[in-house]
């Protein structure tokens, strides 16, 4: 389905349903997944080991540390950039430095976007 989709996509989410929702549109598509992760300090560990390719923040995070202190940690430590699920709210951090090129968040957007339509 989505071939040209070659990311490892480490997943923040602190919702159960919305979380096993997303896996199961991006494993639809192909796209491996790392998570869910409920706190930055469960991500940051993990992200170390495993080497994904963009961080998904699918929802705020529980624990000390933000979903924007965790985006500017992954990128500091580790060159992971990140995307917003919400769209909105992507667009509002436009000039960010941890923010995942465009083209690599239209394509995860588009992936979702088509599991999400068949079901």
């Amino acid at each position: 389905m989505n071939d040209d989709i070659n990311e490892t996509i480490l997943l923040v989410c602190d919702d159960e349903t919305r979380a096993m929702r997303l896996i199961a549109a991006l494993d639809e598509a192909r796209i491996s997944v790392i998570g869910p992760f409920p706190t930055a300090g469960l991500a940051l560990a993990v992200t170390a080991h495993s080497g994904p390719t963009v961080a998904l923040l699918a929802s705020e995070t529980t624990g000390r540390r933000s979903a924007a202190e965790l985006a500017e940690s992954l990128k500091a430590n580790w060159g992971v950039r990140s995307m917003l699920l919400d769209e909105a709210a992507h667009d509002a951090v436009e000039t960010i430095g941890w923010r995942a090129p465009e083209g690599q968040v239209a394509g995860i957007r588009r992936a979702l976007a088509a599991a999400f339509a068949t079901t």
